[in-house]
């Protein structure tokens, strides 16, 4: 609205000074007035009136009041400025046939401001949907000497884009190609306004038309990319910009691009190369440094990824993203106190909650359990959505289930339920909640009901199984969900030490064993140490279970499991 009422008061003191010209009207005392002098003094007075009230109306934001004054001024005058300014006050009013008849009123007095109307006509014309009418406005824009002018094309394509619907858009362009064939911009500009309309095969047959005639336009081999990708070509897409790439080898952005599309086809050999060519190129670049940085992750480079995602923040971009991955790295390398400043260094986007709940586990994990669970308590808020309200209740009852405060845990995800009664991974937390405190009956209701919602939950099938194997006698049940989840991931260590532990409460010692020891070869894990010793035991291998219960304490020497199962052996 400000922009508005200053553009009037401009205009306003620009009427003021047309105007000018009605103080020739004032006659003395002395001066004889004649007829023709007073009806022309009558007249300047009306049509001073006509353009005031028509620009105090548009400063009051009453266009189309001012746009009936100006339409009754452009009659009681030949001053083009008038006529120009009415079609323009018309134009912005969005009373087309009124813009028309101003603009063609201003043709009519104007000398030599043939392409400022047609401008404005152009305008008229597409919002109006005239195609004929806006192909003649537009070539007298667009010919010079005859030919067509590559730059006002350029300006052409920004019009269609900006005042025209696509239909009359891609009518006028379809009209002008016809009319000038062979002009390799007004093709090309046809073709990326077919793509932007989804016409993908009309698209591509232009830009293909555009590359027969001029191989050299790189523009119209990402225009081919992005209609081979929108049709699942990505191969193809690929190579279109390859392409574009090396008929503009210095250009930065769309080498850039290319990299990005190789690392979607995980080609990541030819995208570490390209983004390395981009860092020598551009060796500050936010894009290009976190680029690498998640690139390195991506292929397993972890101190290279810190390296990069360093450098980028050292170099003062404050990205929430590198802080996030850096902390991710920090956190799996267990710098603890780094990785929890970076996550709180996140300040939005879509990692800003999930950086939340990392400092939290962080901060229990280093026993600061009450600080963890009041810094999760605060991002409970009526605007979370309900999916962000249980992400952070599942994370309130881990960091409880933790330190075995499970009957906390236990009402926590009981208070969750009462919102999203059917919620699964509520559901499946609960379960494994209620076995600790030996509340088996709603472990297994819990798990049966996470099944209900999704028959091949392979975690659930699994949770089922082995809390049926290990607590109860209900060996042949049991044996039946672990083997339905090993058929849903066949190489789950978790599953594999599941489906050992069934065998062996079977009594089926060897089988026990085979299925233990792939599980531990998948996984070094204390609690699958302690199963596999026991296997072993039982069936007389006494030094080998030894073995591999030392190999456990050393990889978790506190851990419950295995400490119980090595006492109750001891000899």
């Amino acid at each position: 609205m400000t922009r508005l009422v200053n553009m009037f008061i401009r205009l306003f003191l620009l009427a003021i000074l047309i105007m000018g010209l009605a103080a020739c009207t004032t006659v003395s005392k002395n001066e004889t007035v004649s007829g023709d002098d007073v009806a022309r003094s009558q007249l300047d007075g009306d049509l001073l009136f006509q353009l005031l009230a028509g620009e105090f109306a548009g400063v009051r934001g009453e266009l189309s009041r001012s746009v009936d004054y100006y339409l009754e001024a452009i009659e009681a005058t030949d001053d083009a400025a008038v006529a120009s300014r009415a079609a323009h006050i018309a134009l912005y009013a969005g009373r087309y046939n009124d813009a028309l008849t101003a603009s063609k009123r201003w043709q009519a007095l104007a000398k030599d401001e043939d392409i400022a109307i047609a401008r404005l006509q152009i305008l008229v014309y597409l919002h109006l949907q005239q195609v004929e009418n806006a192909i003649l406005a537009i070539e007298q824009l667009l010919l010079v000497d005859g030919k067509v002018n590559d730059r006002a094309v350029g300006s052409l394509g920004h019009i269609l884009q900006q005042e025209a619907v696509p239909e009359t858009a891609l009518a006028v362009l379809a009209a002008l190609n016809q009319r000038h064939p062979q002009q390799v911009r007004l093709l090309l500009l046809q073709g990326r306004l077919e793509a932007k309309a989804k016409h993908l095969d009309k698209s591509l047959q232009l830009v293909e038309q555009v590359i027969a005639l001029d191989p050299e336009i790189s523009d119209a081999y990402l225009i081919k990319a992005q209609v081979l990708a929108a049709q699942n070509k990505q191969k193809a897409a690929v190579a279109a910009v390859a392409m574009a790439v090396e008929k503009r080898p210095q250009d930065n952005r769309l080498r850039l691009q290319y990299a990005r599309m190789l690392v979607q086809m995980k080609d990541y050999d030819r995208a570490w190369t390209h983004f390395m060519q981009l860092k020598k190129a551009m060796p500050d670049d936010e894009n290009v440094l976190l680029s690498l940085g998640l690139l390195s992750i991506e292929i397993n480079k972890t101190d290279q990824a810190k390296q990069f995602l360093q450098e980028l923040i050292d170099k003062g971009y404050h990205n929430s993203q590198a802080h996030y991955y850096l902390a991710r790295i920090q956190q799996s390398h267990g710098e603890l106190m780094p990785a929890i400043a970076n996550y709180e260094r996140v300040s939005e986007g879509e990692f800003l909650l999930d950086a939340r709940i990392r400092t939290a586990g962080l901060l229990a994990q280093m026993g600061k359990v009450d600080d963890a669970l009041e810094k999760l308590k605060l991002l409970i808020n009526p605007e979370q959505n309900n999916n962000n309200q249980i992400r952070i209740y599942l994370a309130q009852g881990e960091v409880l289930r933790s330190v075995q405060r499970n009957r906390e845990a236990l009402n926590l995800y009981t208070e969750a339920l009462a919102h999203a009664p059917e919620n699964t991974d509520l559901l499946y937390a609960r379960a494994l909640t209620a076995e600790k405190l030996n509340m088996l009956e709603m472990t297994e209701s819990d798990l049966r009901m996470v099944l209900t919602h999704e028959p091949e939950n392979a975690n659930a099938l699994n949770a089922l199984g082995y809390t049926l194997a290990d607590r109860t006698e209900r060996f042949q049940e049991a044996k039946e969900y672990i083997q339905k989840a090993a058929r849903l991931l066949p190489d789950d260590p978790a599953i594999l030490d599941s489906l050992g532990w069934v065998y062996f409460r079977l009594g089926q010692y060897e089988k026990s064993i085979e299925w233990l020891r792939k599980a531990f070869a998948r996984l070094q894990d204390a609690e699958i140490a302690a199963h596999l010793g026991e296997a072993l035991w039982k069936n007389g291998q006494l030094e080998d279970a030894r073995k591999i219960w030392q190999r456990g304490l050393e990889i978790k020497a506190d851990h419950s499991i295995l400490l119980n199962t090595i006492k109750r052996h001891k000899q």
